[in-house]
């Protein structure tokens, strides 16, 4: 597989692990979408707020490491095909 066939499967694993919910995405986007946003910049402001609120959580980030390296390993492992089984 050449580097732009890696690149692709790579940006496939990581666009399925924010729709799986591996990052807080989900949890973020409830926090900025609670109510209605009436201007830009309320949105900005919900979005700092969230940020810091998704910064905060323990050990978050440290587990979204682990899972993505675990599932990088597992693409290379498969060499770019089908990797869930490896998980």
């Amino acid at each position: 597989m050449d580097r732009s066939g890696w690149a692709h499967t790579l940006d496939c694993t990581l666009t399925r692990s924010l729709q799986s919910g591996l990052f807080p995405v989900g949890h973020f986007k409830s926090l900025v979408y609670e109510s209605s946003i009436d201007s830009d910049e309320d949105l900005v402001a919900r979005i700092s707020v969230a940020a810091g609120a998704v910064r905060e959580m323990l050990g978050v980030f440290e587990k979204v490491r682990r899972s993505l390296s675990r599932r990088c390993n597992a693409c290379i492992t498969a060499g770019g095909r089908s990797f869930e089984l490896f998980l």
